[in-house]
């Protein structure tokens, strides 16, 4: 009998292209006998449809086209239904894999839809999707397990350009790397190198969707990853993977998905007790964290051999390009990758 997969992407995030990516890269691997999979978009504006159009068409954002309207009830039972006719009809699902990056799918939103609906979601639960995506607070969690991270300052947009300019040259010397604190793809990022840049980048992010920023020094550093992937309770680290940036960048969103020029090292080229040592931070990360299914931790590689937790990505990217997939997948096919993924949820 073929497991019937609801695959959710889109969304009101920033990231929602990115989604998209992902979502398209996921459906087109799934595609054969095994799965039932039910296509269910979100738009920007947060209403959900099923849809039949093709990975490039979900890919370039042209999958509302003839797309059925659709809402999901959180009931113990129920979940997705169709409307039709102006009644709705419930679309039977075994689990919710929710391809979603950032705000309203990523931070344990889906997580906890699927659990008050008494459904099976791929990946981490919604206690572990908040607190990763807060990376103040994954911060704080990683020092109390003993992983050592950057010196850090919270500031809030709602405190005023002066307020926080003066917090931040109290805590840090320039140039400091300001990013939101719960949004990801490097969106909104920024080196700042004096005050009249801080300055304008703090108004700025009083616009912002996040308006808590994290700022901490801009060191240079190697940036590693490391994919983690659950089977039967058994945690797989993968070897540590590099992400080599545009010269004078760091990792942007155009770096990231924009053919910015960024190159992806899988594995990386480190001496074998650094790349153990990452991969043991990693997996004490992850208990830490509360993760479950899958995760990518993130670290700074400084020259002397430290390194540093910079974040934890509960639903990393799975785009053509993506680290994440690329690591699991150095001795498994990525339709294999996928099926641990869904298994594992349904475990």
């Amino acid at each position: 009998m073929q497991i019937r997969v609801g695959v959710i992407f889109g969304g009101m995030s920033e990231e929602y292209e990115v989604s998209l990516s992902s979502a398209a890269a996921v459906l087109a691997a799934l595609e054969g006998e095994e799965y039932a999979v039910v296509r269910v978009g979100i738009t920007r504006a947060g209403e959900w449809y099923v849809t039949e159009a093709g990975c490039g068409e979900i890919a370039a954002d042209r999958w509302t086209a003839g797309a059925a309207r659709a809402f999901f009830s959180p009931a113990p039972g129920e979940g997705l239904y169709l409307w039709n006719d102006g009644r709705p009809t419930r679309v039977p699902l075994d689990l919710l894999f929710p391809v979603m990056h950032g705000a309203c799918g990523e931070d344990g939103k889906m997580a906890a839809l699927g659990a008050l609906g008494g459904l099976p979601v791929v990946g981490c639960g919604t206690e572990a999707g908040a607190l990763c995506m807060n990376k103040i607070l994954a911060k704080r969690i990683a020092a109390a397990a003993g992983i050592p991270t950057l010196p850090h300052v919270a500031l809030c947009a709602a405190a005023g350009v002066e307020e926080n300019c003066r917090v931040l040259e109290a805590a840090l010397p320039y140039p400091v790397f300001c990013k939101p604190a719960r949004g990801g793809s490097s969106i909104g990022a920024a080196v700042i190198r004096d005050h009249a840049a801080a300055a304008a980048h703090l108004a700025a992010a009083a616009g912002q969707a996040d308006p808590l920023l994290l700022a901490e020094p801009y060191t240079p550093a190697r940036e590693i990853e490391i994919a983690l992937l659950e089977r039967d309770g058994v945690t797989e680290i993968s070897p540590p993977g590099e992400i080599l940036p545009p010269p004078h960048d760091f990792y942007s969103y155009a770096a990231k998905y924009e053919g910015g020029g960024a190159r992806l090292c899988a594995p990386a080229d480190l001496p074998a007790e650094t790349a153990r040592a990452l991969r043991e931070a990693a997996g004490v990360l992850f208990s830490a964290f509360g993760c479950r299914g899958l995760a990518r931790m993130d670290f700074f590689l400084l020259p002397d051999g430290r390194f540093y937790f910079n974040e934890c990505n509960t639903m990393p990217g799975f785009t053509p390009i993506s680290m994440y997939p690329r690591l699991l997948t150095l001795g498994r096919s990525f339709p294999a990758l996928l099926s641990c993924l869904i298994r594992e949820a349904l475990r």
